[in-house]
């Protein structure tokens, strides 16, 4: 079966459908971070994470900074640890779950703290975040003077952190494939076309790029990402692709592009099309000519 949606363009999405949320699809971590005093903010390796999310469950985590920068975690009743610095309690509790959307209570204090020049410091709020956003929830300075790292270099970390993220699994076995195809539909009625497979983990966004529709010295870039989302008896495919004329002379950059996007459920192995919208420009090259993505999903595992 094949059907046929006309992709929106702008900032416009296909009206969703609503659809009942696998619990484990989205996880909350509470984590810490290191910033170092000439380079980038690093993850220190230390993670407290819902895995399952339940309505109402909360999930409480005990961090004990140390030394330079170092953490642990551990759960109640267990204590900070003995040479902690700083100590933090926090608390969230998942509300609801909306689209993989996670509003949750945050509930965190610093309640241990060894260090004069800070104050106790909590919150108790309310937090909504997306898939692979963050919020942070406190930071405290490192005193560098005479303390080492445990291979006994000079301590070079500034300041400890702890953050609140949502994100999906990162070990989700479930892995979808979708064949592709760029058509062209010719004035004649007949179809010109070209394939690609791709293949990558449910709720993340897979990249394609077809290669450039040539016409004497004109030409034009089609790409984008796909994303698929399991739902029961289906699939959901959120679809954004580009269509971008480059740079004349150029290895970089384009002169114009066109963003889409358009979201359909479909069955494993059905095929849809998704025509994309001509350019505003008249003027532009290709604008007189046709085209649409073809898809077929399928779960490989």
């Amino acid at each position: 079966m094949k059907s046929t949606l006309v992709a929106l363009s702008a900032l416009l999405l296909a009206a969703p459908i609503a659809t009942a949320q696998t619990p484990d699809d989205v996880q909350l971590s509470i984590a810490g971070y290191q910033l170092t005093a000439n380079g980038a903010e690093t993850h220190a390796g230390v993670t407290r994470g819902t895995y399952t999310l339940k309505v109402g469950e909360p999930t409480v985590g005990v961090f004990s900074m140390m030394g330079c920068g170092y953490f642990s975690v551990t759960v109640p009743p267990h204590p900070f640890k003995e040479d902690a610095i700083v100590g933090w309690r926090v608390e969230v509790t998942p509300l609801k779950i909306v689209k993989h959307v996670v509003t949750f209570r945050l509930r965190w204090v610093r309640s241990l703290d060894r260090s004069a020049a800070l104050e106790p410091a909590s919150e108790d709020l309310e937090v909504t975040l997306k898939p692979g956003e963050s919020r942070p929830i406190d930071t405290v300075p490192v005193v560098q003077t005479g303390v080492k790292t445990f291979d006994g270099k000079p301590c070079t970390t500034k300041a400890a952190s702890l953050r609140v993220s949502a994100d999906f699994p990162d070990f989700d076995r479930r892995l979808v494939g979708a064949e592709l195809w760029l058509v062209e539909r010719l004035p004649n009625g007949k179809e010109q076309s070209q394939s690609q497979s791709i293949r990558g983990p449910f709720n993340r966004a897979i990249p394609f790029y077809f290669d450039s529709v040539i016409d004497g010295e004109k030409r034009l870039d089609i790409f984008g990402k796909l994303v698929a989302d399991p739902l029961q008896g289906g699939i959901e495919v959120s679809l954004e692709a580009i269509r971008a004329v480059p740079n004349p002379g150029s290895e970089s950059g384009y002169q114009s592009s066109r963003w889409f996007r358009s979201t359909v459920q479909m069955k494993a192995n059905e095929v849809v099309d998704v025509a994309l919208p001509p350019s505003d420009d008249k003027t532009a090259p290709f604008a007189d000519r046709a085209f649409l993505i073809r898809i077929k999903p399928r779960q490989i595992r």
